[in-house]
């Protein structure tokens, strides 16, 4: 009877921890679990020699995310470095890789600037003055985008306040392809003389990480020019 009773156990134990190591393996895959802790540059060469081509990144605060595309097997990682090595890396949605249609993602700076998916409004200030404040709120993917017309030579100042901290804005200038301030990797304050005259955006999104998960960030924002 006491065999017995050891044999129930033992089963029990096992139905009990079964969901735990799935979920584990559904976070990371198993064919790079051995890759968390190593340094970037190590960790880069082991995934293309795994079939995975980098397609993109972007910067964080503190860290800094890449993805991984596999072709062969069709799963996209998403792999966080910390100090130069990777603290995690999961599997995520293929549009993660940009390889399928669904809702575009925010790609802020160097990637590629944030994609519009919101209203976009054209700041004018009010007679006799060189600034204005707008409160907003984004959700998810959605990016919020504001147009303001310069001179070149005047000085550019923005500020934001937000309740999130995954809720950053960037600035382009007119006709470029790269942002001129990425907030992500710089923070919440720009202030800078315009090199050319037109319209520059300032556009408002959440990080991809925050997007993914449908968080809402409350802001701020400050804009004057002189």
């Amino acid at each position: 009877m006491r065999r017995f009773h050891m044999i129930i156990s033992a089963l029990s134990a096992g139905v009990l921890l079964a969901p735990v190591d799935m979920a584990s393996a559904q976070t990371t895959p198993s064919d790079v679990r051995d890759l968390i802790g190593v340094r970037g540059s190590s960790g880069e060469a082991q995934l293309q020699q795994r079939g995975y081509e980098n397609t993109g990144g972007q910067v964080g605060s503190d860290r800094v995310w890449t993805y991984w595309w596999n072709a062969r097997r069709g799963v996209c990682l998403t792999v966080a470095t910390v100090d130069g090595r990777y603290q995690s890396i999961v599997s995520g949605p293929s549009a993660d890789c940009r390889r399928d249609g669904d809702r575009p993602t925010t790609l802020p700076g160097p990637v590629g600037g944030p994609v519009a998916s919101g209203p976009t409004e054209t700041i004018q200030f009010a007679r006799g003055t060189s600034s204005a404040t707008r409160r907003g709120a984004i959700t998810g993917y959605e990016t919020r985008t504001y147009l303001l017309t310069l001179r070149a030579g005047q000085t550019l100042n923005v500020t934001m306040q937000t309740s999130n901290r995954s809720n950053y804005f960037n600035i382009t200038a007119p006709g470029a392809q790269q942002a001129l301030f990425n907030g992500s990797s710089s923070g919440a304050r720009y202030s800078g003389r315009t090199r050319a005259s037109g319209v520059y955006r300032i556009e408002v999104y959440l990080m991809r990480n925050a997007a993914r998960r449908g968080e809402t960030a409350r802001y701020t924002l400050n804009v004057g020019a002189r």
